[in-house]
């Protein structure tokens, strides 16, 4: 993989799935929660995309990044009937798996990026039986193209000496 957010997205489920046990799915972002047919039975579920990235020019055909990590933390807010809500406890152990993935991410860096830092926490306002607890971390790197694939980059020329 040569993308950036993919090796990225793997380093993160990765590192979540490893310090964070309680989340039974990590997914990219794809509108899971908003497209479905039926609800699926594992949660909480985490959804992970990047939004907002600004690119600035640098030096050697490089870019500098700036943007958003962000992570949606959903659970299913009915209990097994399908009628009734969860009790607390079970809301609060949701709460606590919240703050075990703040504490695997805060400071946290793979791949080149810079140490990621929570910036907000929303709870997003739904209409269905999902609840989703939205974190925002920022997201800052720098990347760089191989000479090979910057349009009209030539090979260097070589000189040998005899």
């Amino acid at each position: 993989m040569n993308s950036l957010f993919a090796q990225l997205f793997t380093s993160l489920q990765t590192h979540i799935a490893t310090t964070v046990p309680e989340i039974q799915g990590i997914l990219p972002e794809m509108g899971q929660t908003e497209i479905y047919s039926n609800v699926p039975a594992i949660w909480p579920c985490l959804f992970i995309d990047f939004n907002n990235v600004t690119f600035t020019e640098i030096l050697n055909q490089g870019q500098r990044a700036n943007g958003e990590l962000q992570l949606r933390l959903v659970y299913y807010v009915l209990a097994a009937d399908g009628v009734t809500f969860i009790d607390t406890t079970t809301v609060m152990g949701y709460y606590e798996v919240e703050r075990k993935l703040h504490e695997a991410l805060q400071g946290w860096s793979s791949n080149g990026i810079n140490p990621l830092s929570r910036i907000k926490v929303n709870t997003e306002v739904r209409s269905d039986a999902f609840r989703a607890r939205v974190l925002t971390y920022s997201l800052d790197f720098e990347e760089y193209l191989p000479v090979s694939t910057v349009p009209g980059s030539k090979p260097q020329l070589a000189i040998n000496v005899l």
